[in-house]
């Protein structure tokens, strides 16, 4: 029997939270919204975005999710694209007419005395836009990935198979809900039977008490979220015992490249892999770790295929680099209203991923990084995550590359190393011996924290600012020097 389990203490039974799903209908279709009709959900992890959004699903809405982090303006510009009727909100947000706000507060109430009867998907999966995932928008305008309610929810039936979840499992997901892993959780949950615990997944502290007070068996994060945890354990024994000591039996890990430095530094200190995997929106779960080996992100679901191919698209053998192509059931219809980028990616019934990676000699797949960050510099190719990958790996450092146009070099590279370390001469000597002259940065900046977008990832955009802002202040002095 599923319950929602908060790290308040306040728990609900599963009657209760059938019986809220049949009260928020009641109110969703007292608002005229009907099968018919396509709803933006945007509302952080919580007991009200789950009732809300199954409430949805029981009416059978295309729904549409977006970031909780995203501005009124770009809710608004999804709103319009999505040609959304209503939006579910846990803020106030003004939005052009004829798009309704409703807070998740005003819809979600006890419903006391309905019916607790049991969630029907029938309608909601027999969609071909049941539901829509938007991008974050960090590299351009956000795109809405369509996405049928059938290949959604068959997809998550086969990775449910392959990881053996158990009905007396007990899940702490530490990612936002409005995105494809956190999402997919949520359904797993559900489908599995077992029970789930919310927390505020930014906050250590919170994530430490529902680690090790609630009982949580399987715990779903991103690398960053597993750096905090980490870095918390090497300073508190007694947190790193406790850790160690729970109930949880897998540690599961996505949303971004996971490093080696960082997954063998977990182990040393939990004595328990991260089980990495490997998916995307468009397509859905394209491989997982299911603890047969150490490092990788497993082999591929039983009904996915996946290559890795050349710039000429043709196949590499195991070991090589190149693009990962992905053929599975669970891929997007499209993208909403733009055929042309569609086709640019779905092509012959694979999908372009636009990430790098390879297959290892079990057929285990690795994934480096994202493609099209190529730096050409004197002539030479170099990709930034293979540098990131080696200072990880060799120096134990977090690092991101950061390129800029130069006239001379073609390529200005810049460094940055997050430390909090204050004597960095060292660091910078170690680094340099390491990549040798082709692979050596132009500058090296040192930050004590990199930083970070809502979902947890390095924000990349901020990064580049700092880089071209330094870059400008040398230029500046240089100018000053000349004209003194």
């Amino acid at each position: 029997m599923a319950h929602v389990l908060k790290s308040d203490e306040t728990s609900y039974s599963k009657e209760r939270f059938l019986g809220d799903i049949q009260s928020c209908v009641a109110q969703l279709k007292g608002s005229q919204i009907t099968e018919e009709d396509r709803v933006i959900v945007t509302v952080e992890n919580s007991y009200e975005f789950l009732i809300a959004f199954f409430a949805l699903v029981e009416i059978g809405c295309s729904i549409a999710l977006v970031d909780c982090m995203a501005d009124a303006r770009e809710i608004n510009e999804i709103a319009l694209d999505s040609e959304s009727r209503l939006c579910i909100s846990d803020r106030p947000l003004l939005l052009s007419d004829p798009i309704r706000t409703l807070l998740v507060s005003e819809i979600v109430r006890d419903g006391g005395r309905n019916s607790a009867r049991e969630l029907s998907f029938s309608a909601w999966s027999s969609r071909e836009d049941a539901l829509i995932l938007y991008t974050s928008g960090s590299t351009g305008k956000p795109k809405g990935i369509v996405k049928s309610g059938h290949s959604f929810l068959s997809n998550l039936e086969e990775s449910m198979e392959i990881m053996k979840y158990k009905s007396e499992d007990v899940l702490l997901p530490l990612i936002p809900f409005t995105h494809f892993y956190g999402l997919s959780i949520v359904f797993i949950w559900w489908l599995t039977g077992c029970d789930m615990v919310l927390c505020n997944y930014k906050n250590i502290r919170t994530i430490l008490k529902a680690v090790t007070e609630k009982g949580a068996t399987v715990v779903d994060g991103i690398p960053s979220t597993y750096y905090m945890l980490t870095q918390m354990c090497k300073k508190r024994e007694k947190v790193c015992v406790k850790v160690r000591d729970s109930a949880v039996r897998m540690w599961c890990v996505g949303g971004a490249p996971l490093s080696k430095e960082l997954a063998e530094s977990f182990y040393d200190l939990i004595k328990q892999p991260l089980l990495d995997g490997y998916g995307l929106s468009e397509v859905g779960n394209v491989a997982l770790n299911t603890g047969d080996f150490r490092e990788g992100c497993g082999k591929p679901l039983p009904s996915v295929k996946l290559k890795v191919v050349d710039n000429q698209g043709n196949e590499l053998p195991a070991g090589e680099t190149g693009e990962i192509y992905v053929s599975s059931p669970g891929v997007m219809k499209g993208y909403l209203h733009l055929t042309e980028k569609t086709e640019e990616v779905l092509a012959d019934g694979w999908f372009k991923t636009n990430d790098l990676g390879y297959l290892d000699e079990h057929g285990n797949l690795h994934v480096l990084g994202r493609k099209g960050n190529e730096i050409v510099r004197k002539g030479y190719v170099i990709y930034p995550a293979h540098i990131e990958n080696r200072l990880e790996n060799e120096l134990k450092l977090r690092v991101r590359v950061v390129s800029l146009q130069d006239e001379k070099k073609g390529a200005y590279m810049i460094l940055f190393v997050e430390t909090r370390q204050t004597f960095t001469q060292q660091i910078e000597q170690a680094i340099n011996e390491a990549l040798g002259s082709i692979l050596k940065p132009d500058k090296i900046l040192f930050l004590p924290t990199f930083p970070y977008r809502p979902n947890g990832k390095v924000d990349f955009v901020a990064l580049q600012n700092q880089a071209v802002q330094w870059k400008n202040a040398r230029e500046e002095e240089g100018k000053c020097m000349v004209q003194q």
